[in-house]
């Protein structure tokens, strides 16, 4: 039996890929002006905020915040309108994916930590101003 392939979608995503790829740049630029402001304006509120290294440049396509009280300030946020996800809430060694590599059993503090604390705020090239000022002015109570 001959096997037939079938052709997915490449072509039309690649289409769309072709037209979004000229405003690439744009959308990285505005995602670095949206990361500077929510930077400039949460220092000081207790969040702890991300760290660009100085040899490395970010294209912010997350700003991944960290607090002690997550659950309470994403909530905070969804009642205030703003959509905010978890990205990781099971630490790796803990995922199935992982369950047969024997540290599941183990303690690893830091990645534990990091699951119950992290909070991706939105940070798209689509949001304006006000949504990025209505964003910081939630997290600055």
């Amino acid at each position: 039996m001959k096997c037939r392939v079938q052709q997915s979608a490449d072509p039309v995503q690649a289409a769309a890929l072709r037209v979004k790829l000229k405003v690439l740049d744009a959308w990285n630029v505005r995602r670095a002006k949206i990361a500077a402001s929510y930077s400039s304006a949460l220092a000081g509120t207790g969040l702890r905020l991300p760290v660009v290294p100085a040899w490395a440049d970010s294209v912010w396509h997350l700003y991944v915040v960290q607090s002690a009280r997550r659950d309470a300030l994403q909530k905070s946020l969804s009642e205030a309108g703003i959509a905010t996800l978890i990205h990781y809430p099971i630490p790796p060694h803990l995922q199935q994916a992982y369950e047969k590599s024997g540290y599941a059993n183990c303690r690893l503090p830091i990645a534990e930590r990091l699951a119950n604390q992290v909070l991706s705020l939105p940070i798209g090239p689509q949001m304006s101003d006000v949504s990025v000022a209505t964003v910081i002015d939630a997290l600055s109570i």
